[in-house]
């Protein structure tokens, strides 16, 4: 029980709510990408992601206290699993992976096809910055993560 006290992770507020803000305008991003082609499905999209996001992924990521040093109720677990180097207690790297793979199809996949069927009804270059956008913030996530230390989990 001695190694778990110094396993515990104290989650930095400052970059608790950075990275929740850069997840809620990727969130945003993907909404403006479905938007391009289907308005009403823009709608869908921006609250099955808030829910699947912070409601669902938020959840499994706190399962329990015994790994933080504080309370972050999962937000400051969240922006590092998206953004920051994913080493989080009480998952497996197989689980974490599950839940990257899942915020990134998400998050950029589905935004992307629909922007790019968008853009073969109407050329705009506005849309191309958006899927650009896009398209950084899931490069930005995938970087964030060093494989060796993701794979100690």
């Amino acid at each position: 029980m001695g190694g778990l006290k110094e396993d515990k992770r104290l989650y930095d507020q400052k970059r608790a709510v950075l990275g929740n803000l850069g997840l809620l305008l990727w969130i945003l991003l993907g909404t403006v990408a479905v938007w391009f082609y289907y308005p009403l499905g823009a709608w869908f999209f921006l609250f099955f992601a808030l829910f699947a996001v912070y409601g669902v992924v938020r959840k499994k990521l706190c399962k329990t206290c015994a790994y933080c040093k504080a309370c972050t109720q999962g937000w400051g677990k969240l922006a590092e699993l998206v953004f920051g180097k994913a080493e989080l207690g009480g998952l497996s790297s197989r689980s974490l992976l599950g839940l990257i793979v899942f915020v990134n199809v998400l998050l950029t996949i589905v935004p992307a096809a629909f922007i790019i069927a968008s853009n073969f009804q109407v050329y705009v270059e506005f849309k191309i910055a958006v899927l650009f956008l896009i398209v950084l913030f899931s490069i930005f996530c995938g970087t964030s993560k060093r494989k060796l230390e993701f794979m100690k989990n």
